[in-house]
């Protein structure tokens, strides 16, 4: 199915539970709705569907983790298999996530959500707006920022948030602003995809310190291979001198006539001159 027949089926849908709100309420009482009237209202047009009656308190309802999220910008799905079940928040990152359930409501009633205080406690922050306008209808799409050092886990079908609902005074027609039949924006892909700032920032840098670091490691060889050919320089005419030295010293020490010296002494002058000829074209060579 194309994204076009995907946008036109949805649209279809929340039309039908449109047209299943009540202009008027019929369920007694102001103020904040408790859990009979939310099960009434679910009842009567679909408050909130599909409804899980263990998520109902006494006066609001957990909303849980539904099939599409993004991190980072990258969009993924969830289901009930197990192995696609899951997602997981990474530290400092953000998250948005659709609910499982579809709210449907009428212009007599506001919803105020807000994420699941157990989640808070796991350091899950909400970034969303908190109000879920009268007349609204669709999925409710929730901006989380994972502000602990701890990557968080979140599964399809567990509860996210908490929304309860409030009912307004009572509609004016052509006075009270109504809404529209449909969101404008309609399917999860429509919403923008939110990056941390913090997580970009930080990849940037550790990316351009990695590279510094290579930078620094390599002129370190650099030197040290330099330095290395320095000393092997410096000991290679060191040792070439001493040659010499010893040699000289030789003929000194010569047992007899000065005039007359042995064979090694001049094979041992000979080739000390020779080492510390070859140790200095070795050096300008390098």
């Amino acid at each position: 199915m194309s994204r076009e027949e995907d946008r036109h089926s949805e649209v279809e849908r929340l039309l039908r539970l449109k047209n299943r709100q009540p202009t008027k309420d019929n369920f007694p009482g102001t103020g904040v709705v408790l859990s009979d009237g939310i099960k009434a209202y679910c009842k009567e047009f679909d408050l909130i569907s599909p409804l899980r009656e263990t998520n109902l308190k006494p006066a609001n309802y957990k909303l849980r983790v539904g099939d599409e999220f993004s991190i980072g910008g990258e969009t993924g799905t969830l289901s009930s298999e197990r192995g696609h079940d899951e997602l997981v928040v990474p530290p400092f990152e953000v998250a948005i996530i659709k609910t499982l359930e579809t709210i449907n409501m009428p212009r007599f009633l506001i919803g105020r959500w807000n994420i699941q205080v157990k989640r808070a406690y796991q350091g899950l922050i909400w970034v969303g707006g908190p109000q879920v306008d009268a007349g609204y209808v669709g999925h409710l799409f929730c901006p989380i920022y994972n502000l602990s050092d701890q990557p968080v886990t979140l599964r399809y079908d567990d509860p996210i948030a908490i929304i309860d609902f409030e009912k307004t005074t009572e509609f004016h027609e052509k006075q009270s602003k109504p809404y529209p039949d449909v969101p404008e924006l309609v399917l999860f892909d429509e919403y923008p995809k939110l990056k941390s700032a913090l997580v970009t920032l930080v990849t940037e840098k550790l990316e351009a310190f990695q590279k510094d670091i290579q930078k620094i490691d390599q002129s370190s060889k650099e030197s040290s291979e330099k330095l290395e050919n320095r000393f092997n320089t410096f000991a290679a005419v060191a040792l070439g001198g001493m040659g010499i030295l010893f040699a000289v010293l030789a003929l000194f020490v010569t047992v007899g006539d000065p005039k007359t010296l042995p064979w090694w002494a001049f094979f041992s002058v000979t080739f000390s001159f020779l080492a510390l000829l070859i140790s200095v074209s070795i050096k300008k060579l390098r």
